[in-house]
């Protein structure tokens, strides 16, 4: 139900009475093998700029070398409960899905340049332990150590 929305809402799905086929559009990009970034409705798909991970993506995509303590400086004002270990473990998520390097000296993190593929921040799905790119729609497993 959902992707059927998501796909007809990129004009790639034509639905009419329970029925669907793909667009002209659709049969394009399926034959490319394209990817279409849909995303879940609720909490998590919000890309606003207003969580704290999507203000983290903004100062990592920014910044050449920064650390957690320097993330939470800028994103924080005080009145987020667990921030830090919440930017902690998104991080070390986003190190492992191989779109943060991290360097030995220092332990800072830095976005990888083909990582950056636009805007929205990757999200974190804990459970699942993936990571995905919402803008590319592209999802990296991490539960056996991913690309670190």
């Amino acid at each position: 139900m959902y992707a059927c929305r998501c796909l007809r809402r990129h004009g790639l799905l034509h639905s009419e009475d329970s029925l669907h086929g793909l667009t002209a559009a659709g049969m394009q990009t399926a034959r490319a093998g394209g990817w279409v970034p849909c995303q879940r409705v609720g909490r998590a798909a919000t890309s606003d700029g207003r969580t704290l991970r999507q203000r983290a993506w903004a100062v990592l995509r920014m910044a050449d070398h920064t650390t957690v303590p320097d993330i939470l400086r800028v994103v924080c004002d005080g009145d987020e409960q667990g921030a830090e270990e919440n930017l902690r473990n998104y991080c070390r998520a986003l190190h492992l899905a191989g779109i943060l390097g991290k360097t030995r000296r220092t332990g800072a993190y830095f976005l990888r340049r083909e990582a950056d593929t636009g805007a929205n921040a990757p999200a974190y799905n804990r459970a699942r332990k993936t990571v995905t790119d919402r803008n590319t729609g592209r999802t990296v497993s991490i539960a056996e150590g991913g690309h670190a």
